[in-house]
């Protein structure tokens, strides 16, 4: 039988990945050799060794026969601990992306999720638009107090035409705008526009 020591290094090096990570990195689970599943592959193999030491023992309180199952035992907890961390980790990042970005995944962000993750943001995205427009607010305007209700801004890329409350603004490239903070601030988080500082 193969030895799998060190028991959870590869659930450590999932989560050491985030750390290092500035937002998240690519999802490591798709491929057969990504840490995601080599974990799981050895859980498994802990189990499948963990099962055979038990059919095979005479009393449990044996030290040759209930160390090792102690031990496969806890590393198992482990990596189900670090999967978990790991999946949970991603999983508030990618909530917390719908307050920072709104609707939108921003392009370089979207090539870091799996197809999974980009559905729960949708999934997320859907059922917070739906309590908004229930409850007749926009939870996302204005994250920080406003010293302003007009704010200045500049146009990053073209928007077209938005509705505002003093009526309809073509948002063209490079032009300069006073607008609302509450008209534009979905604009300002997608990096659409830009704030203006005085």
């Amino acid at each position: 039988m193969t030895s799998i020591l060190p028991y959870g290094a590869k659930g450590r090096e999932l989560l050491l990945e985030l750390k290092r990570s500035e937002w998240l990195p690519a999802y490591n689970g798709k491929r057969q050799d990504d840490g995601v599943r080599q974990v799981l592959g050895e859980i498994d193999a802990l189990y499948k060794r963990m099962r055979s030491r038990m059919a095979e023992s005479r009393d449990m309180r044996e030290p040759f026969y209930g160390c090792p199952l102690m031990v496969y035992h806890a590393s198992t907890l482990r990596n189900k601990r670090c999967l978990l961390a790991y999946l949970k980790y991603r999983a508030d990042l990618i909530g917390n992306l719908r307050w920072d970005a709104g609707s939108a995944i921003p392009e370089d962000l979207r090539r870091k999720l799996c197809a999974e993750e980009a559905q729960y943001f949708s999934a997320y995205d859907n059922i917070l638009s739906d309590y908004m427009r229930e409850v007749d607010l926009d939870l996302a305007a204005d994250m920080e107090p406003p010293k302003n209700l007009y704010v200045e801004v500049r146009v990053l890329r073209d928007c077209g035409e938005i509705d505002t409350v003093s009526g309809p603004v073509v948002l063209a490239k490079d032009t300069t705008h006073n607008l609302r903070r509450s008209d534009v601030e979905h604009l300002i988080r997608q990096g659409a526009l830009e704030q203006v500082t005085s």
